[in-house]
This record gives structure tokens, sequence and C-alpha cells, in this order.
């Protein structure tokens, strides 16, 4: 067993001998994780931005502002002067001058609610429906102040620190929301690009060292020499899926740590199922990795089909975008690589927030790839030994 540690040892020393090995196998995927999430959005509830223009000033623009103020929103104030910039016009609400003068004295004011040609259909309703919400709560604690002191002749700070006071108090009427059922909503930002690019990049990394120095290996002769040492011809396949597991094992580790505290994404409320996923995905790509290195003619064609096969194999996956844009024909398809198992079992943990019951299947198909592909390397890399 110590000379089998000793040669996957070697197989470890060879990568992270290799100078550019810690890009490739850490930054550039970090890099493409934030690339593929927008630009680091996902990883929580998204938010429809609302710019504010408020061109009167005055106490009820700014508690009306003060209600549009919501976890849902990322609420942007705007000066008047900079309702002209182009970042500022995705979706913006302007309040016009004597918003408050009308209508304390009962005139019908207009508030004008513009959006982008171009921007998120679904974002602009969202916040169309928040501001009708936050008009509505407004002019309920209108109606509470008038009906003790008639609005027109109140002081405005009394009548603003009557409706501060009426804001503070919890709501009468609560509506509990809660799902019916088992929802799939579609993985979007990080929860999508970080497995995603993790899945991805783990493959290619893999596939292309693990086969480029199992292929150098053999071209060499030195698979030749190892098995002329004081061990089985067993144990030296063992070594050889042993390295491959090892340097797979590291970079899904390393990405998954970067996943969660460089952007914060969660990983879902089930470590166990968390490290079985990691465990099975690594296994499986260090069984093809040994596969393709026992049977490719050299190193060129090694990385040359570990680059173009996990490229393949991360869009029939759902690696680079959700699964759910693909043909249901085609979703069905991609079952037949380990990528789409491994992605399965990621987002039943980041999106859908199940536990280790929901990747047991995933992880029991990919451990049987990692079998299948590390028995039948195993049985070309003795032939070609």
């Amino acid at each position: 067993m110590k000379q089998v540690f000793r040669l996957a040892w070697n197989d470890i020393r060879l990568t992270t001998r290799d100078a550019p090995a810690f890009f490739w196998l850490l930054v550039l995927p970090l890099i493409m994780m934030w690339l593929f999430s927008g630009g680091g959005g996902g990883g929580g509830k998204p938010k429809a931005t609302l710019s504010v223009v408020d061109h009167d000033s005055s106490w009820l623009s700014r508690a009306l502002i003060s209600e549009l103020e919501h976890e849902t929103v990322n609420l942007k104030p705007l000066q008047p002067d900079e309702a002209d910039d182009a970042e500022n016009k995705v979706r913006t609400l302007i309040i016009p001058v004597g918003f408050a003068e009308g209508v304390i004295h009962g005139k019908q004011q207009t508030l004008r609610f513009e959006r982008e040609p171009n921007s998120n259909q679904d974002y602009g309703f969202a916040a169309q429906v928040h501001i009708m919400r936050a008009i509505a709560r407004s002019l309920g604690r209108l109606i509470e102040i008038d009906r003790v002191e008639p609005l027109p002749a109140g002081d405005p700070a009394e009548l603003e620190a009557q409706f501060l006071r009426l804001a503070a108090e919890p709501p009468r009427v609560t509506l509990d929301v809660t799902t019916a059922g088992v929802g799939r909503p579609v993985p979007t930002g990080l929860a999508q690009s970080v497995p995603g690019m993790l899945t991805f990049t783990v493959m290619m990394m893999t596939l292309i060292y693990g086969a480029v120095f199992l292929a150098q290996e053999r071209s060499t002769g030195m698979l030749r020499r190892q098995a002329t040492l004081p061990v089985s011809n067993v144990e030296i396949v063992a070594a050889k899926v042993l390295g491959r597991l090892l340097i797979a094992g590291l970079q899904v580790v390393a990405l998954t740590l970067g996943g969660r505290f460089l952007f914060g994404l969660s990983f879902g409320d089930s470590p166990a199922g968390l490290a079985l996923v990691l465990f099975s995905y690594a296994a499986a790509v260090a069984g093809l990795a040994t596969l393709l290195g026992a049977v490719v003619k050299d190193a060129k064609q090694a990385s040359a089909i570990g680059w173009i096969g996990s490229m393949v194999l991360a869009a029939l996956g759902g690696c680079w975008w959700p699964a759910e844009m693909m043909p249901q024909w085609m979703r069905t398809a991609a079952h037949a690589f380990p990528t789409a198992w491994a992605m399965d079992a990621f987002h039943a943990l980041i999106s859908f927030g199940r536990g280790i019951e929901a990747v047991l299947l995933p992880c029991a198909v990919l451990l049987a790839f990692a079998g299948a592909s590390t028995l039948l390397g195993a049985r070309l890399l003795r032939l070609s030994a």
C-alpha cells in the first residue's frame, strides 16, 4: 500500500511542478464562475433595480421612498440631474413637483414609471407591483391621519411625525405564504455558475493532466520501468487512479471553498450530501482520465481529446446554462454522461434545498461511472504497458 501512495504522489508532484497548473486548476475556474454568473449576481434572492427621482423633496415624497425600501428591491435614489444617465434609466420612478401639496389637498397626482425597452420584463412588473403596494400603504396612513385631523389644516412636521408613527406600528393583517409542493426554480447566477464551472473545469483539468501524464509514462517507457518494481500490476493501476483522484479531489475542495467564501454561495444544508457528491464526481473523472490515458496514442492526442471531450460533456450536462433551457430529449440523453448527474446532485442541494437522500441516485451513478471506466482503463493499461 505504501508503494501505491508513493506512485500516486508522483502524479501530484508532476502536476504541481507544472508552472501554469495553479492558474488552470484554480484561478481560471474562479474567474469563469464570476463571469458566467453575470458579474457576481445570484447566490441569493434576485432583486429588481429601481431608481427614484424626487422632484418634490417633500416629507411625503421622502416617506414614499422609505416605503419603497425592501429587501427584494435594489433602490437607488437619484438627484434630478442624474436622471438622464443611461445607467440609471433601467427602471425609474419619477415623483413630480407639488406631489405632497396635491395629495394633501385631494388633487390627483401622477407618478411616472419609465423603463428601458430592453430591460428584464419580469423585473419591471415586479417593480410596478412593489410601487403600487407602497402607494397603497402610504394612502392608508394618510387616511388614518385625516380621520383625526383634516390633512390640509395639519402642520407638515406634525403630519410627517404621525405618518412615521403609523409606519412603525406592526401590520394589523399579515399574509403567511408557504409553498404547496416542491418547486423547481431555474438555477441562475452563482447558483448555476459555481457548480457548473466546478463540474466543467474539474472534468477538463483531470482529463487533460491525468491522461497526458499517463500517456507520457507509456510513451517514454516509465510505465514499464515501474512494472519492474516490487509492486503488482494491480497496485500500479490503483496508484494511477488514486493520483488522478487526488488531483480532482484537491480541485473540487478548493473550488467549493472558493464558491462558499469568495462568492458567498450556500451549498445547502447537507454537508454529508455535499461531501458524497464531491467524492463521487472526483472518482468518476479520475476513472475517465485513467481510461483516456490508457487508450490514446500520445500526450498531444490526450490533451486534444480531454479538451474537446470536456467541452462537449459540459454543454450537454448543463454546466454552461441551466438544463431546463434544453429540449427534453437532450436533457434525457445528457444523462449518459457524468456531468449531467453531477449537476443534478449539485442543484438538488444548492437550488432546491434538499438533503442527502436527493443525491443518493446521482452519486450511485457517478460511482458506477468511476468503477466501469476504472476497470476498463485498468484492462487496457495492462495490455499497453
